[in-house]
């Protein structure tokens, strides 16, 4: 069976095909940093014989998540704690992703203290709040934030950032 063959992907190979794709636990603490539990979870997928982790969204600004207790790459402090995670990831034996995020519409200001931001003033059918229309400028700010945070899962060891943004739909 293919399943338990080692994959590439470009030049990193993955002991095998099993992949835990991103799924929100809330474990992280509310300013971004990665709690003991977030990493002991991903740790636990890890031994069990993952291949590949991709962790749940990493927001890429404090005002960016669609949840309080999301991980976060937005400043250079929050590189060791999740440098941990990776760490002990690959002490396992697996390769791990950083899946960086905008929650764009798909949030309210109740859970991030800001108007959500989108490309269009198009409410989310769940959440309801109608967004604040992005300029240019804004649309050039998350772009950088994006390169910014993809930088710094870099600098915590995580093999490969997927990137997610919540409001392609708009587009």
């Amino acid at each position: 069976m293919k399943i338990f063959e080692p994959i590439k992907i470009n030049q990193l190979e993955i002991a095998n095909r099993m992949m835990v794709s991103a799924m929100v636990t809330n474990f992280c603490n509310e300013d971004g940093y990665a709690s003991e539990k977030f990493i002991a979870y991903h740790e636990h997928k890890a031994q069990g014989g993952f291949g590949l982790i991709c962790t749940e969204d990493y927001a890429i600004s404090p005002t960016a998540g669609g949840f309080k207790r999301l991980p976060g790459l937005w400043e250079d402090a929050q590189i060791e704690s999740h440098k941990k995670l990776t760490d002990r990831v690959h002490a396992a034996g697996s390769k791990i992703f950083c899946q960086i995020y905008h929650a764009g519409r798909q949030t309210t200001s109740a859970i991030n203290g800001v108007q959500c931001v989108a490309p269009s003033p198009i409410p989310d059918p769940t959440m309801g709040e109608i967004p604040h229309e992005l300029t240019v400028d804004e649309i050039h700010e998350l772009v950088k934030q994006f390169g910014e945070t993809a930088l710094r899962a870099k600098k915590a060891g995580f093999d490969g950032v997927a990137v997610l943004h919540e409001t392609d739909a708009d587009l």
